[in-house]
């Protein structure tokens, strides 16, 4: 073989490698990018969901607080499912200073929640939250209070009016109206029986968040899933709304 052959050779053997390496290259950013690409797309979806869940909470706490007596949020589904669920419950009780009851309540306050790819986003008793698998986030704070001889449980009790769940890729209109609103327990003042007012809760999606939560905003842990707030003044209500999620549009 002359050297004109083995430049030939040479030739054709370093275009193949080349173009080897090219296709290998293409296919591998492909792959890669499609997968991270993906994978943005899919934190993005659930990152605008926990936003609109974020205007929802807003809609309840208007209806809670008494600012209105019925308002609309609307929330895109993106594949994922929206439903009531009535499983979440929280238990109040008010002590005197010898540790007796002076009043009890349980309320099965219910929880709003929209699920796609592993990931739920929610409503329950005044708070927003998300979980990714087993771990949870509260990130808009419910309208209870431990501070200095003061306390405050406002509970927000969520009754279905209509179909518990709906799924798909349209918008879905989430109606909430005020059914009632009262005060369960009131006592003012250093001159009341109250010393403290404690609270648990049970079946509810989010329960490392609301642990999280009472530990920092003042509330006492007393194992077993209890939670206590010494206070002489003591206000416990409860606020019931309807709400209607009608089919996706």
């Amino acid at each position: 073989m002359n050297a004109l052959d083995d430049r030939s050779v040479s030739d054709v053997l370093a275009f193949v490698l080349v173009f080897s390496i090219i296709i290998t290259s293409v296919g591998l950013v492909y792959s890669v990018g499609f997968s991270s690409l993906s994978d943005f797309q899919e934190s993005e979806q659930k990152t605008n969901a926990a936003r609109a869940f974020d205007a929802l909470s807003t809609v309840f706490d208007d209806v809670q607080e008494g600012r209105a007596v019925a308002r609309n949020g609307e929330f895109k589904l993106n594949g994922g499912t929206i439903q009531l669920s009535r499983e979440s419950e929280f238990e109040v009780w008010v002590n005197d200073s010898g540790g007796s009851t002076l009043w009890s309540g349980t309320n099965t306050t219910g929880s709003i929640q929209y699920t796609v790819d592993g990931t739920t986003i929610g409503y329950e008793n005044g708070a927003a939250f998300r979980r990714d698998g087993d771990a949870s986030a509260m990130y808009n704070e419910p309208s209870l209070l431990c501070e200095g001889d003061r306390a405050v449980v406002s509970l927000v009790v969520l009754v279905p009016d209509n179909a518990t769940a709906q799924s798909g890729d349209g918008n879905v209109l989430v109606k909430a109206r005020a059914s009632s609103s009262e005060v369960l327990y009131s006592a003012q003042g250093s001159g009341s029986a109250a010393e403290s007012v404690n609270l648990s809760f049970s079946n509810s999606a989010f329960g490392d968040a609301w642990d999280r939560y009472l530990v920092d905003n003042g509330w006492d842990d007393l194992g077993s899933g209890e939670y206590g707030c010494s206070a002489d003044t003591v206000v416990v209500r409860v606020t019931v709304i309807d709400v209607e999620i009608p089919a996706p549009r």
